[in-house]
């Protein structure tokens, strides 16, 4: 439930409704939680309207340190929309938090994505982020991912993402692109039992948007044709 602030970014009052992580309320719903690697990250430093902030737990007086996760750093909602004079509150009925005024209509049959990285794909060696290597993840008219998967010098590029029957649609954008060859190049998915999910040949260096449902599935092997081929920003929905 959150949207990440980047790593030594200033946080403002109006950025505050979009930092997350916990309310320090009895917020876990079982059926919608994902287990992660997260690093507690105490070199993180952040300026509220030019002041130094320190995130407390308004209960406890614990300080609330921030997270790091793939790049991204995540502050506690609660304790910075109060210090930046936002009321939250938390109806757990719908697992829901409101900032500010409690009111509004909770969009229906809208899809959640998170990133499809190092946590759900097998082969984790190929995985890159921009903000480290961007000239791997840049097409050949200068186009960037923020992360993917890259070949690692192979003819291709495959990745194998765990869905273990908990995710509706999976979502990528494939720069399918070969050195040796300008025919259209494979974009092939199968699931755990190799039957195919999705099957399409794609424009030698253009990128295309995928986006098809998983649910049903244990597994997804992705496999994109082309020796300089991506697969750019892949993410997982429910």
């Amino acid at each position: 439930m959150g949207n990440p602030l980047k790593r030594k970014g200033i946080v403002t009052g109006a950025l505050a409704a979009a930092l997350s992580l916990s309310l320090s309320y009895n917020v876990l719903g079982a059926g919608t939680l994902t287990e992660v690697r997260v690093f507690l990250n105490t070199g993180i430093k952040v300026m509220l309207n030019g002041k130094a902030f320190e995130a407390v737990d308004a209960d406890t007086g614990t300080r609330l340190v921030p997270i790091t996760y793939n790049g991204s750093t995540y502050l506690p909602m609660r304790a910075v929309a109060e210090a930046a004079g936002m009321k939250v509150t938390w109806d757990p009925n719908t697992e829901t938090a409101y900032l500010g005024e409690v009111g509004g209509d909770i969009a229906k049959g809208e899809i959640s994505y998170i990133k499809a990285s190092t946590e759900y794909v097998y082969n984790a060696s190929l995985y890159r982020l921009a903000s480290r290597t961007p000239e791997e993840l840049k097409t050949a008219d200068g186009t960037a991912f923020a992360y993917g998967y890259v070949t690692g010098g192979s003819r291709s590029v495959s990745i194998e993402v765990l869905t273990e029957f908990s995710y509706s649609k999976f979502k990528a954008r494939i720069y399918a692109a070969d050195t040796l060859t300008k025919d259209d190049l494979q974009v092939k998915v199968v699931d755990e039992n190799n039957v195919t999910v999705k099957e399409m040949m794609v424009k030698n260096g253009a990128i295309t948007d995928i986006e098809f449902d998983v649910k049903d599935t244990k597994s997804l092997r992705i496999y994109v044709q082309g020796d300089r081929s991506i697969i750019g920003e892949p993410m997982l929905g429910k």
